[in-house]
């Protein structure tokens, strides 16, 4: 269920301002920060030390601890000059939404937020739409006016036609020559392997590549009662289904179609985190910092 406060999607949707949306997150999130473990997307793991007694324990590294017997933490550093793309899947499918909020207004403004704090630690951040093409691509740069353009974009994002996203991650990671990190926002309503085999092309040209799966709760839930007609978004193509007669096989392929993109993910060296569009903005980033 929705948090009833300032970082609920279906409160902030109305405002319809991104700047302010961005704004709003960003500040009050970090301001709830000072006294927690969670790291941004400017770090990156440098090495173990051994502990010294007095250090802060939440840092010890109990995986080595188990293999050595021995107190180690982890070392940090702050990446420089880091660059990140977040591509934003705009096609059809992402244009549902059971409740006040559609995945793509939901998309549009996590975009918003991560663009704002990027740009707040100093990094570059860039922006890439699509749906079975690139309708926009924006480069890296750290500057506030550049994020005023990439809130621009945004702003005039709208749902497009099909989805094809192998087809069109391997034509982005073609366009993106230095190393970067690249997050992509999307519900993943296509061809698994081809999504993965996009996703490797980033990964194979060294970028550190992070899936958010974005979800509306009813795709979670199937709350519906009687004889229901299902429309594919893309296609256009209608099916009549009895709810109650579909229900069980319907949560058992979506907890199959789940774990096994988390487990591909995996697999291929892709973190990987899935959120509803129900989430309030600030516990969808705490609890995925967390486990960065």
């Amino acid at each position: 269920m929705a948090n009833n406060n300032i970082f609920d999607p279906g409160l902030l949707v109305k405002f319809s301002n991104l700047p302010l949306i961005a704004k709003t997150v960003v500040e009050g999130f970090i301001s709830g920060l000072h006294k927690s473990p969670h790291r941004g997307f400017s770090v990156e793991f440098s090495e173990h030390r051994e502990y010294t007694p007095g250090e802060d324990l939440r840092y010890l590294d109990w995986k080595v601890f188990g293999r050595t017997d021995r107190f180690y933490v982890k070392v940090f550093r702050e990446e420089t000059n880091l660059k990140a793309y977040i591509l934003l899947d705009t096609s059809n499918s992402m244009n549902y939404g059971s409740r006040s909020v559609t995945k793509l207004q939901y998309g549009v403004m996590l975009a918003s937020i991560l663009s704002y704090l990027m740009v707040k630690q100093k990094d570059a951040v860039g922006l890439v739409t699509f749906d079975t093409e690139v309708r926009e691509f924006i480069k890296p740069m750290s500057t506030v006016s550049h994020l005023q353009n990439i809130f621009g974009a945004l702003e005039k994002t709208e749902a497009g036609g099909e989805t094809s996203l192998g087809t069109v991650l391997n034509r982005i990671a073609l366009n993106i020559k230095k190393r970067s990190l690249i997050i992509l926002l999307s519900d993943l309503m296509d061809d698994q392997g081809e999504i993965i085999r996009g996703l490797s092309h980033f990964r194979h040209r060294h970028n550190e590549v992070i899936v958010l799966h974005l979800l509306d709760p009813a795709e979670h839930e199937l709350p519906f009662d009687g004889d229901c007609e299902f429309r594919d978004m893309e296609s256009g193509e209608r099916v009549l289904a009895g709810v109650p007669y579909v229900r069980k096989a319907y949560l058992k392929l979506m907890q199959e179609f789940l774990d096994s993109i988390r487990k591909s993910c995996g697999e291929n060296r892709i973190e990987y985190a899935m959120t509803s569009t129900d989430v309030a903005f600030d516990s969808f980033l705490h609890s995925y910092l967390k486990s960065r």
